[in-house]
């Protein structure tokens, strides 16, 4: 009888989980009020709540809940294996609702607690940038001015033939990086960063073998960053994972937001990142649409650009796997269920937000 009330118990819990997810989604889908509340008073005030806790904690909070959740699941499985050889149909039920109610719980933590920024289009608004269709010629105008800009950076690191290294004589990483939004909210408000909270993964090389170079953890607001990544990857890495922070969760908007911050301060380290990361996606897509434009700009980038590349290129090919490409449909579907339509490639829409950012830019 006490199973029977335990499988009761746990059927109600996830009806009623369920009820609270589908009654928000449909007030989101309904209510510009509502939407208007999450975004710029319940997520503001709850993620600088998170913040100012997980900020105290030198380590990553949520790498290590994340680890607490792998553990408990290994268990959970086991114990599932242990009834399904003694066919205990009783308990298997309460085991399988038990993993549903936790999964479902988790789910509505994540929409309340990050997940329905999904929801927000407010870079128009707040940078005065608005993002449309482009074509092939204003798309190579972007690569080519990425380009030069991409060569100027280079040329200030001082290094123009080698690759970039670590810089362990200036300000450190994240300490810049919170700099560089600080510099970005005098021109855009909507980027002030409040209660910074920046750290370095745990998990460190074993994520490059899923190529994840960063990550918002969406339970506790800590950015993580993965810090074994080539160091001209890495002050880029920083600022994108704090426009998650800010509330920018579509791909494209995150990236376009850390470049503006990244190329908001003097820092040849930061402003070199961004161009290199941008140019990067630029003249990719640009490939997609004529691979002979896309080859010839490629051609003009100086040969220390073209060693930060390669460098970047063998980093990754030693971590190649099969998880890298189970990690990648993983999460390719990820962004799809949340509203992204090209999946990984969402990465590179920045591309349209750049075309309009540089048709206005003085």
């Amino acid at each position: 009888m006490e199973t029977k009330a335990k499988i009761k118990k746990k059927i109600i819990r996830i009806v009623l989980t369920l009820t609270a997810i589908l009654l928000l989604k449909g007030l989101f889908a309904w209510s510009n009020q509502c939407c208007d509340f999450y975004f710029h008073r319940w997520y503001a005030w709850s993620s600088w709540t998170l913040r100012q806790v997980t900020g105290i904690v030198p380590f990553s909070v949520g790498d290590v809940i994340y680890t607490a959740w792998v553990i408990a699941g290994i268990v959970y499985l086991l114990k599932l294996c242990y009834n399904l050889i003694r066919l205990a149909w009783e308990r298997i039920l309460l085991l399988i609702l038990s993993g549903i109610s936790f999964l479902s719980a988790c789910y509505l933590a994540f929409l309340v607690l990050w997940g329905f920024n999904y929801d927000r289009y407010s870079i128009p608004y707040e940078t005065g940038v608005v993002s449309g269709d482009y074509n092939t010629r204003q798309l190579y105008q972007l690569t080519d001015t990425l380009l030069q800009l991409v060569n100027k950076e280079k040329y200030n690191t001082g290094d123009t033939v080698g690759i970039m290294t670590p810089d362990t004589t200036g300000t450190p990483l994240f300490k810049q990086a919170i700099a560089a939004y600080a510099a970005a909210a005098e021109k855009w408000p909507a980027l002030r960063y409040k209660a910074p909270c920046v750290k370095p993964s745990l998990f460190g090389e074993w994520m490059n073998y899923a190529g994840t170079t960063g990550y918002l953890n969406p339970f506790t607001n800590e950015a993580q960053v993965n810090t074994t990544v080539p160091a001209v990857l890495q002050p880029f890495i920083t600022c994108h994972e704090i426009a998650h922070q800010l509330g920018y969760a579509p791909e494209e908007d995150a990236n376009f937001i850390g470049y503006l911050a990244a190329t908001s301060i003097a820092d040849s380290r930061f402003r070199y990142s961004a161009h290199f990361d941008m140019f990067l996606y630029s003249v990719r897509q640009l490939g997609y649409q004529d691979s002979t434009l896309a080859k010839t700009l490629w051609k003009r980038t100086l040969p220390g650009v073209k060693a930060d590349h390669k460098a970047m290129i063998d980093f990754y090919e030693r971590y190649t796997s099969k998880a890298d490409k189970y990690f990648t449909l993983f999460y390719d579907s990820y962004l799809k269920a949340n509203k992204q339509e090209k999946g990984i490639r969402s990465y590179s829409e920045v591309t349209g937000w750049l075309v309009a950012y540089f048709k206005i830019k003085p």
